[in-house]
């Protein structure tokens, strides 16, 4: 009795060894196989079940996690190789799905596409109006007509001048004058010398009466910076009387530059600045004490609100 308790004494210690010292196969979906690996290939992993006599079975490496050997416990990880071209349908249009494998550059790069398709569409014609110009006595207003697929544009302006500045000027010296002669009537006992002085002194300011015609040529060479928003450049040529400037005439050349902004699809701004000179017309000779044959450098602001038509 005491023989057969030591054998099954021994058969159980060898079967816990051998249960603890089993191998195990991680698979990928969570079932964990408690096994015999026999291989491990460069694609498959070949095991037997802990049955005696099973059969080898193979798993492509691509459905096994890891592996654990139970008598060194060495545990092996193993990655999900990936095919080398993945061909995936896409029905859905670029512009609508952006930010799908898209970089900074092809971003830009595809709103730019966009906004010029929808450019396109745009009238080519803008009529523009200057309001800041109205504080300086010009009333002005132009055309500009766009071609080349938009990057060229040709602008003529047309501006009713007046002395704004100077009515301005006249009304707050009459103004003056009216006040400083009420307050000088109630002295009677007033020194004529002194009466001759301020009267001079006060003497009332007088506007240029009358109006004036500049028109000219813009030529505007537009590039695009981004979306909605362009830099241009160009010539500008005026001629006309400016009343303000004392109704002179003459001829003005100016290389400008600015911006040019889109807002929705009628409405423009342009902000611009040019710097040139001025010629006098011969018919000021004599008149200002300026030279008609001397050439004065000239520079101009200029802001346009404008409607594409």
């Amino acid at each position: 009795m005491k023989y057969y308790s030591h054998i099954i004494f021994w058969m159980l210690l060898f079967v816990s060894v051998t249960a603890v010292a089993q191998d195990k196969v991680f698979l990928r979906n969570g079932k964990i196989i408690p096994c015999k690996i026999m291989a491990i290939s460069e694609n498959t992993i070949s095991y037997q079940d802990t049955i005696p006599n099973s059969a080898l079975i193979t798993l492509p490496k691509n459905d096994v996690l890891m592996t654990e050997y139970g008598k060194t416990e060495t545990v092996y990880l193993f990655s999900k190789e990936q095919p080398a071209f993945v061909i995936q349908n896409n029905t859905t249009p670029l512009s609508s799905s952006p930010e799908m494998n898209e970089t900074r550059a092809q971003r830009q790069e595809r709103k730019m596409k966009e906004w010029k398709e929808k450019e396109a569409l745009m009238p080519n014609g803008i009529l523009g109006f200057y309001i800041v110009d109205l504080a300086f006595g010009r009333l002005t207003v132009s055309y500009e007509r766009l071609l080349a697929n938009k990057s060229v544009g040709i602008k003529i302006p047309l501006s009713l001048t007046y002395d704004g500045l100077g009515a301005l000027a006249e009304f707050s010296s009459n103004s003056s004058n009216s006040s400083s002669t009420s307050t000088t009537s109630s002295s009677t006992n007033t020194n004529t010398s002194n009466n001759n002085n301020t009267n001079s002194n006060n003497a009332p300011v007088k506007r240029n009466v009358g109006t004036g015609i500049i028109s000219g040529i813009d030529i505007n060479y537009y590039h695009d910076l981004k979306p909605q928003l362009k830099y241009f450049f160009g010539p500008r040529v005026r001629y006309g009387t400016d009343m303000t400037l004392g109704g002179i005439e003459g001829l003005t050349f100016q290389l400008q530059n600015g911006i040019f902004k889109s807002s929705g699809k009628r409405m423009t701004s342009t902000v611009a600045v040019g710097v040139g000179f001025f010629k006098l017309s011969e018919k000021y000779a004599g008149r200002g004490g300026l030279d008609t044959k001397q050439v004065y450098s000239w520079a101009s602001f200029t802001w346009r609100l404008g409607f594409r038509l």
